[in-house]
């Protein structure tokens, strides 16, 4: 859309800014007053070179008269102002068509695409034909007809200086340059010429704009028969002012000087738009008055204007199209969206939490990008491509998480080596290997200061390294012991398997990781039991909780992961459809719950979902989420 660039400049902006509007409404004025004289004497630009140039390009600017020099926030910026490219957000396209009197149509089609850092660069492509010529060699010969063809091949590149500081001149600045080529036939006859232009946007980021373009900078010489025409330089200063008015309605004001031929060409226009959607414009200019339409909707926009001219009315067509949607855009429909979660919603939400998680990651940000992809999983449980990336993401992130913790360690030892502290530089190297264990700098290190300890250093290191284990040991099998107290059995083994880790000789961990062992192969028996009789009385709701209890404790218990999946399949074909859809809703509402961290309330409303579908998948990893975050 060709206007989402000014919207994100202009949003929320609804104080006035000091006296820009009063000096802009000044030279609007002045402007009209200029204008009235000079259609007057106004004289066809007809004959002076590169005329077919100077026609414009965009519905939207046409219907304002041409005065767009100062707004330029779309992908017609290449023509009208160069700087304005680097207000792109997104990749754009825009063209136009404009029936002329006399049989000429003029044609334009343009381009531009933000590079962040670097800027933006565009492209544009004019064309202007004319037919029904007639030409004769003497008046007594046959006519035989010909046409006349221009175009025009722009290529542009802007940056946005970053802001600038001073009292006086608050704001941000664009500098852009454009070059171009030019292509003109009459009958047989050819020709072409290059040239380029510049062009500066100042904005003050409350609603004052000041473009300053000067096209032809460097003057494109065209020689069709034999002798050389030069194009004339235009230089155009154009303000515009833009304020919000309300909640629903924001209105623009734009003039223009451009000089060229030895003197000015004003104009003027305006443009009100209504809930970002619908736009009204109206310009006047020396060649007459221009009314214009608009029509923006996500990322496609319409828009049509008419010049009243004296001889006859020209009508302007353009359509603009984006693609991709900005971070403030996609935050904004995840944010209206999850008002009004359903499937169909959800699917589309998880399809922009999976985007911009994919941006993220393309940005180097693995945490946001994770954290984006779990909504988006949460919100499309059953998309395999949404879990296969966070797999592959959470992989990528652990790997680089080891890699930052092996260089921090090793730059440590290095140090405290250095410095002479040889154990701790011991215990960093030790670290390293933990979580490199092909590093064979810290394999060496470790054995060059194990060589320089002697006998009792050797004695008093091993003793602290015990005593250290030692209290580590006791810790994770105090809190094996609570686990096992309070009946979570998996957690206890967890536990009991770290002070393994530490001390895989510790007569104490070993037997109660055995009774440990023991209990849950009696709770799986037990469990599995129960569940076998569920299902033989149809109670599926029943066994499908036994059994998920029992991967709780025992996640590779063997047959049961096919047996749950039996056991959900026949509750899905027994739930009502009237209960799997209230079942739906509730899973939306908690996961809606767990993103705005209402833990306790998202485990409330899993509950109410288990009792009227207990196999919902979407469910059941949400549980396991929302039971972690509670821990």
């Amino acid at each position: 859309m060709t206007l989402n660039g000014s919207f994100s400049y202009y949003r929320g902006e609804s104080r006035t800014a000091g006296s820009w509007p009063c000096l802009l409404a000044v030279c609007v004025f002045g402007l009209t007053l200029l204008i009235a004289p000079a259609r007057a004497r106004a004289q066809t630009d007809g004959g002076l070179p590169g005329s077919f140039s100077r026609q414009g390009a965009g519905a939207r600017a046409l219907g304002l008269a041409g005065a767009f020099a100062g707004i330029a926030d779309d992908a017609s910026a290449i023509y009208w102002n160069p700087a304005g490219l680097s207000l792109l957000t997104k990749p754009e396209l825009t063209g136009n068509h404009i029936t002329l009197f006399g049989g000429t149509t003029n044609d334009f089609f343009g381009c531009g695409m933000p590079l962040k850092s670097y800027g933006a660069i565009g492209a544009g492509y004019l064309r202007q034909t004319s037919g029904d010529f007639q030409r004769r060699e003497t008046p007594f010969d046959a006519p035989s007809a010909f046409s006349i063809t221009n175009t025009m091949l722009q290529l542009g590149w802007a940056l946005m200086i970053p802001a600038i500081q001073t009292r006086s001149l608050p704001g941000r600045l664009s500098v852009g340059i454009g070059i171009k080529n030019i292509v003109q036939k009459i009958d047989t006859a050819s020709g072409s010429g290059s040239g380029a232009d510049a062009g500066l946007l100042y904005r003050n980021g409350k609603g004052f704009s000041l473009g300053v373009v000067v096209q032809n900078i460097m003057r494109p010489s065209v020689t069709l028969v034999s002798r050389a025409v030069s194009f004339p330089r235009v230089i155009d200063v154009a303000p515009a002012y833009t304020r919000v008015l309300g909640k629903d309605f924001k209105a623009a004001l734009a003039a223009r000087s451009n000089y060229y031929a030895a003197r000015f060409h004003p104009a003027a226009g305006s443009e009100l738009w209504y809930q970002h959607r619908f736009a009204v414009r109206a310009g006047l200019e020396a060649r007459g008055i221009s009314l214009g339409l608009g029509a923006l909707l996500a990322n496609y926009q319409f828009d049509y204007a008419v010049l009243l001219h004296e001889i006859a009315a020209s009508h302007m067509i353009s359509f603009s199209l984006k693609f991709g949607m900005t971070g403030p855009e996609r935050a904004e429909e995840l944010r209206r969206g999850m008002k009004r979660l359903d499937q169909e919603e959800a699917k589309r939400l998880a399809r922009s939490y999976y985007l911009e998680g994919l941006d993220s990651a393309k940005e180097g940000n693995l945490a946001a990008a994770i954290g984006n992809l779990e909504k988006s999983e949460l919100l499309d449980p059953s998309n395999k491509q949404v879990e296969g990336k966070l797999e592959e993401l959470k992989a990528e992130a652990a790997s680089q998480f080891s890699r930052q913790l092996a260089e921090s360690s090793v730059i440590l030892a290095r140090q405290q080596y250095q410095q002479g502290n040889i154990l701790i530089s011991l215990e960093y190297w030790k670290a390293v290997l933990q979580v490199d264990p092909a590093n064979e700098e810290a394999k060496q290190a470790i054995e060059t200061i194990k060589s320089r300890l002697g006998g009792q250093e050797s004695e008093a290191l091993a003793r602290a390294q015990k005593e250290i284990i030692d209290v580590q040991v006791s810790q994770f099998l105090a809190r094996a012991q609570s686990f096992r107290e309070q009946g979570l059995l998996a957690e206890a083994a967890a536990e009991v398997k770290k002070a393994l880790e530490a001390d895989s000789g510790n007569e104490r961990a070993k037997t109660l990781l055995a009774e440990l062992d023991q209990a849950t192969q009696e709770k799986v028996a037990q469990l599995s039991a129960q569940a076998a009789l569920e299902d033989e009385k149809k109670d599926f709701k029943a066994s499908v909780a036994a059994y998920q209890a029992i991967l709780q404790m025992a996640p590779a218990a063997p047959g049961i992961t096919e047996k749950l999946k039996a056991a959900r399949t026949a509750v899905y074909v027994k739930v009502k459809p009237e209960m799997k859809k209230e079942a739906e809703r509730l899973y939306y509402m908690a996961v809606d719950q767990y993103l705005k961290k209402q833990y306790l309330e998202s485990s409330k409303t899993l509950s109410r979902i288990f009792e009227l579908d207990p196999g919902n998948e979407g469910a059941v990893k949400l549980k396991a989420k929302v039971e972690a975050a509670l821990k």
